[in-house]
């Protein structure tokens, strides 16, 4: 295995990487390398992807085509990894272009997004802190980026028939849940620039798909996914700056009391739900959540016990745009498809680090 491939085995859990290259967009014949991400030192592993357990990598018999834009985003690499695994072909997509990744802006020709399947829209150039500290940021690059994906999308639909338009939204467009569990047909009271464009973007697909009736987006309202490492020293992701903060002996940074309560799913459980959307039999907004609420304090403990450590942790104030409260059903999404959540997250961060 490659050295950008190297990563931490543990019981249970299988992780290959296919050595099957994904496509070239522009030259068919010759196959693009598969991607390669950023890899972040903890614990003297190099480490670039959380291995899937093997019972969440299901084989697609027949290989569908996808698109997966924000090809250089956290979740994008693991995502393509994981369904080109499962046998589907995938395509990187990233404003940029350059290395294993195809522009962008070649996506949005009605022609070659007809040449696929699926359409993953990932690309988003925020957080939610970096939402705030840059205001307009989505204005200005992904609103519209989406304004001309959705054209294309529907130009495409009319000709592919078959085309999925799935897109990566948020369960923070809740906001502080009143409506314990919260479904889809709750509220929606965004309180951070990151929620409130998410909910912009929604509006917009589901206005277009009103328009269009050929064009049938699913739009996946996502909770906290945890279980992939990325970089502790990104402003938010608070496992991984948990795990770096007990290697380095250094103080992580807690933001409130630590008792803020929220919905997070393991990425087992995230994969698996993605492959089941994309054989949804309708179109629609989907929660994905686990169902279950830890808050920071639950995980922080869970660290400490699983590395027998005490973390230093510095509180600060809570910013006004982070939910203090969510909890998610995802009942109308596990009716549909069958899928349900699998893992315990305190159980799965202790078999991760121990």
């Amino acid at each position: 295995m490659d050295a950008a491939l190297i990563s931490k085995s543990f019981s249970g859990s299988v992780y290959t990487h296919s050595r099957r290259q994904t496509s070239s967009l522009a030259l068919p014949h010759l196959p693009s390398r598969p991607p390669r991400h950023d890899q972040y030192e903890i614990f003297g592993l190099s480490l670039l992807l959380m291995k899937i357990s093997s019972e969440t990598l299901k084989k697609q018999e027949a290989p569908s085509r996808i698109a997966i834009t924000g090809g250089r985003g956290r979740l994008a690499g693991l995502v393509a990894n994981f369904l080109n695994n499962a046998g589907y072909d995938v395509v990187l997509f990233s404003r940029t272009g350059g290395e294993e990744f195809q522009k962008l802006n070649d996506l949005l020709d009605p022609v070659v997004m007809a040449t696929f399947d699926s359409v993953i829209h990932a690309a988003w150039s925020t957080v939610p802190f970096i939402s705030e500290q840059d205001p307009g940021r989505e204005e200005r690059e992904d609103i519209p980026l989406l304004k001309k994906l959705l054209e294309a999308a529907r130009l495409a639909s009319k000709e592919a028939k078959k085309l999925r338009f799935l897109f990566f939204s948020s369960a923070s467009v809740y906001g502080n849940t009143v409506e314990e569990p919260v479904t889809e047909q709750g509220a929606t009271r965004p309180i951070s620039r990151y929620a409130q464009n998410k909910l912009l973007a929604e509006e917009m697909i589901l206005k277009a798909s009103q328009e269009d009736s050929s064009f049938q987006p699913i739009l996946l309202r996502i909770t906290n996914v945890l279980g992939f490492l990325s970089n502790p020293k990104y402003p938010q992701g608070i496992l991984p700056r948990m795990i770096a903060a007990a290697n380095t002996q250094e103080t992580v940074t807690i933001w409130g009391d630590g008792r803020c309560s929220k919905d997070y799913l393991w990425i087992d459980d995230f994969l698996s739900a993605l492959q089941a959307a994309l054989s949804l039999p309708t179109s629609g907004i989907f929660n994905i959540g686990s169902g279950n609420n830890f808050s920071i304090l639950e995980l922080a403990l869970a660290v400490e016990q699983a590395l027998n450590v005490v973390l230093s942790v510095q509180y600060h104030e809570r910013y006004a745009w982070d939910v203090a409260h969510s909890c998610i059903d995802s009942s109308k999404f596990s009716k549909l498809t069958g899928w349900k959540p699998q893992k315990n997250i305190l159980e799965e961060i202790r078999k991760l680090l121990v």
